[in-house]
């Protein structure tokens, strides 16, 4: 009975300083998001910075002198050709036209009547030739005076948007040809891109150019390669000696591209398919690339032992590690030009890799992590 009470106790004792003592607390490691090593879509361009113009662009000229009395049409209205935008003072000429418009029907009547007279004998070829001279005389003054007429409209020449009319107000006096303002037509545009020649055998006719406007967000369009100066810089001018005028013409589907407006445009010169690298991956040091490639503990060990850039007290604790733990392996890559944030790769990783694309200027080379997410494609088919 002794005996089994000690034993007893002796249990107890152990239970409670087993529960005494203190829990290990378990291995916080960083954090990370990762993406794979995948194929992607690029498209190798040149680049400039070019101004749109619309391919249907007028200013609206008045074609005679006058004082203006009406302004039919506002800035920034939809106009249609021959609409009439402003109307000058037109009294003389519309009682001018009055006047030739009754007697040409006076003569026209004269006409008919010495016609029929001619035919029953009653007068002669002469007179009735006469009369029919009146009448086509008096009929083409009619239709002068209806141009003269028409000349104190002013309209538009054009399908279009109106410009600024600022310029022009009620009672001022307009003269022949002055500029009042432009008549817009935006819904096909064309840029002048100026390509450095060390570029220039790449442009062909018909290569896609997509163009992006300076504002914020952006506002794209895209058209094609339409016409190629045969000759570098600008003809009769020293301007840009070393460069070739490529034009791109493209329907404006959404309207919001302007005239006059400044936009990056990018003509593609090819389409192929590449292993691309995330923005987000790669960091510099000493102008070379680099990423940090997630690797299993076992595969990277047996390298970083050897190397002497790692401290010794770090070696010794991913030896602790188990087997499978990640870890972040430091590698250089080399690199295409960025786009839509993905670098083309060159060469330094393998299709299928692991990347980290998350917290990178937290890491070094050997350092365990915590995946947070399943590694997603980089690329895209």
């Amino acid at each position: 009975m002794r005996r089994t009470l000690t034993l007893s106790l002796l249990a107890f004792t152990a239970l409670l300083a087993s529960c005494s003592k203190p829990k290990q607390p378990a291995q916080q490691f960083l954090s990370v998001q990762t993406a794979r090593i995948g194929d992607a879509t690029f498209n190798p361009s040149v680049e400039a910075i070019s101004m749109l113009e619309s391919t249907t662009n007028v200013a609206l000229r008045p074609e005679t002198e006058g004082r203006v009395v009406k302004i039919l049409a506002s800035e920034g209205d939809r106009v249609k050709a021959g609409q009439p935008i402003l109307v000058l003072d037109n009294v003389q000429q519309s009682a001018a036209l009055n006047a030739a418009r009754a007697q040409a029907r006076t003569d026209k009547l004269n006409a008919e009547r010495y016609e029929f007279l001619y035919e029953q004998g009653a007068t002669s070829a002469k007179t009735r030739d006469r009369y029919a001279t009146q009448a086509i005389a008096s009929r083409d003054q009619a239709l002068a005076s209806a141009a003269t007429l028409g000349y104190k409209f002013v309209r538009s020449p054009i399908d279009g948007i109106v410009g600024d009319l600022d310029t022009v107000k009620l009672g001022d006096y307009v003269q022949t040809g002055q500029a009042i303002t432009g008549i817009v037509d935006n819904s096909t545009l064309w840029t002048l891109m100026q390509i450095p020649a060390t570029q220039a055998d790449q442009i062909k006719i018909g290569q896609t150019v997509k163009v992006s406007s300076q504002t914020s967000p952006p506002v794209s369009g895209q058209g094609s390669v339409t016409f190629i100066s045969p000759y570098f810089g600008i003809s009769g001018s020293q301007q840009s000696p070393n460069t070739l005028m490529v034009k791109a013409t493209f329907p404006n589907l959404t309207g919001k591209l302007k005239t006059g407006q400044f936009v990056k445009s990018q003509i593609v010169i090819d389409q192929r398919q590449a292993l691309a690298v995330p923005v987000q991956a790669v960091f510099m040091q000493a102008q070379q690339p680099f990423v940090y490639v997630v690797v299993p503990l076992s595969k990277a060990l047996p390298k970083i032992k050897a190397s002497s850039s790692v401290p010794e007290a770090s070696k010794q604790k991913l030896e602790k590690l188990p087997a499978s733990t990640p870890i972040v392996v430091q590698k250089p890559v080399v690199l295409g030009t960025l786009q839509n944030n993905l670098y083309p790769l060159r060469s330094g990783l393998n299709r299928g890799e692991t990347v980290v694309v998350s917290n990178t200027a937290l890491l070094s080379n050997g350092l365990p992590v915590k995946v947070s997410n399943s590694a997603n494609g980089a690329g895209s088919n």
